[in-house]
């Protein structure tokens, strides 16, 4: 079976992956509006992908794990670069198999290739700003304001 292969880094590139999933799987889109995810990424959502644990693979040094609780009190691994604390993963609870990747640390060309959104997860804790980036009458610059 033919393979694709994404990679990403954190804003420092002290830690670096690879995964590799078949030609024929588009990774998709997954926001998580949950408390910790907007707490973990210092951000209203956080935007994921899902792939299989066994396609993840470290290629230079290695992150950090912080052991988080889910709002049902299970355990939640985390894992963030330790120099620059970008994060990179989650692992929900009760599904082994898989694991979730910030699709903000994919290289460009890559977070380019995933498929369209595919869910939102959480959204009665969705804050209500998200709703208003649909809005046309908001400023949309394509570069910085400075």
């Amino acid at each position: 079976m033919s393979q694709k292969s994404y990679t990403g880094t954190c804003l420092c590139n002290a830690v670096t992956y690879r995964i590799d999933l078949p030609d024929s799987t588009t990774p998709k889109v997954i926001l998580c509006h949950c408390i910790s995810c907007k707490r973990y990424t210092g951000s209203g959502f956080s935007a994921n992908i899902v792939v299989p644990k066994t396609s993840l693979h470290w290629t230079k040094g290695q992150p950090k794990l912080y052991m988080d609780k889910s709002e049902s009190g299970a355990d939640v691994p985390r894992k963030f670069c330790g120099d620059c604390g970008t994060p990179f993963t989650s692992e929900p609870s009760g599904q082994d198999e898989v694991i979730v990747i910030k699709s903000g640390t994919l290289d460009d060309q890559y977070r380019d290739e995933c498929g369209e959104l595919a869910m939102e997860i959480w959204c009665l804790r969705k804050d209500k700003w998200v709703e208003q980036m649909k809005d046309e009458n908001i400023t949309r610059l394509d570069k910085s304001m400075g």
